[in-house]
């Protein structure tokens, strides 16, 4: 799934002007101190400095480890893995690739011997994979141009996403390459009426039904993550599947735009240590120090991802709750995506993803 470079794009538009704040020292453990260096892929842009100022700085003052970065490029580095030199230590991931790292043997086990009882005691089980640790957490969910839909007649669940009747208007959807990405199949379970909680094992053929049911009204089939907001702005659609911090971003500057987090997805990446790296153990001592409370605080201050760490979310100020993927009065609409049901294999040895991408194709093609 690459979800990466989409996501950190979502949230350039919605930086909040707190990165030439200068970060305080913190007290940190013994044990993450040291020397030598880390090696980092980064994205640029807003999205590495946000991760300067919340993560590779204060990380280097506080424990003497310098932080080197290096283009995010994940297929030269999967290449540079396979050779047995791996050009970093640490690159983040989307959660429904991580399997795929890991069968190509690119990826270490985490050490989480390293991290503090209460770190690892305030970060939900889906944070803590054995193979990577939880960087970011993002939505997908319903949104919709409030001048078509304004406040007291506003859509507020895929239920209604998929009731074109009382909710009249064309829709976009993603494309099967984004049909992951976009909850597609997760959207329209919980469309036709499937509770939140038994939305996995997904109901494939329940779920196409639904698509298409409502492919006559769709307006547009998106593929990059600022189709849907620029189709809703455009008018050519009235509501679409789209990634919050898209939505937001355009909100911020005059859209007509809502997002609603009813039945919204929680998405994550995750923080890898690369094969072979020859600074494990820093890449190590790095994702112990940006897991704790203050480091994903600033990072979710910096940019409007949600934190890993739920303690953070007390230390963030109070208006951010309420745009923030995973905060305590929005997690409780939410519905965590299942990537390991996604990559799980059937006796065929393809994944649940590869069945759902080939059924999509032919049914779009139709």
């Amino acid at each position: 799934m690459k979800t990466t470079t989409i996501t950190h794009s979502i949230t350039a538009a919605v930086l909040l002007g707190t990165l030439s704040m200068p970060a305080q020292a913190d007290e940190v453990p013994s044990n993450l101190k040291g020397s030598g260096e880390v090696v980092i892929t980064s994205g640029g842009g807003t999205w590495e400095a946000a991760q300067k100022k919340a993560f590779f700085d204060p990380f280097t003052r506080d424990t003497g480890i310098k932080v080197v970065l290096v283009p995010e490029d994940h297929a030269k580095l999967l290449a540079s893995v396979k050779l047995g030199q791996p050009e970093a230590d640490l690159t983040s991931v989307p959660g429904g690739a991580l399997a795929g790292f890991v069968e190509k043997g690119a990826v270490e086990k985490i050490d989480y011997s390293l991290f503090a009882k209460e770190t690892l005691a305030e970060m939900p089980e889906q944070m803590k994979n054995e193979n990577g640790v939880g960087a970011l957490l993002y939505s997908v969910g319903v949104a919709y141009n409030t001048m078509k839909f304004p406040e007291g007649q506003e859509p507020k669940s895929w239920v209604d996403f998929y009731d074109v009747k009382k909710f009249p208007g064309a829709r976009s959807l993603p494309k099967c390459e984004k049909l992951v990405d976009g909850g597609l199949l997760e959207g329209a379970l919980m469309g036709d009426g499937v509770p939140a909680d038994k939305v996995y094992p997904i109901d494939m053929d329940r779920a196409f039904a639904k698509v298409a049911e409502l492919k006559p009204h769709v307006g547009r089939w998106w593929v990059a993550g600022a189709d849907a907001p620029q189709s809703l702005i455009s008018g050519e659609v009235d509501m679409a599947d789209a990634y919050n911090g898209r939505i937001f971003g355009a909100k911020k500057e005059g859209a007509p735009l809502a997002f609603s987090w009813d039945q919204s997805l929680l998405q994550y990446d995750f923080w890898v240590v690369l094969k072979g790296s020859p600074n494990k153990e820093n890449a190590e001592k790095f994702l112990a120090y940006i897991s704790r409370p203050k480091p994903q605080a600033a990072f979710a201050e910096a940019i409007s991802y949600g934190p890993v760490n739920e303690n953070a979310f007390s230390l963030v100020p109070k208006e951010l709750l309420d745009i923030l993927p995973g905060s305590p009065a929005i997690a409780k609409k939410q519905v965590y995506q299942d990537y390991k049901w996604w990559n799980a294999k059937n006796a065929d040895g393809r994944t649940n993803w590869d069945v759902a991408l080939e059924r999509c194709v032919a049914l779009l093609s139709q």
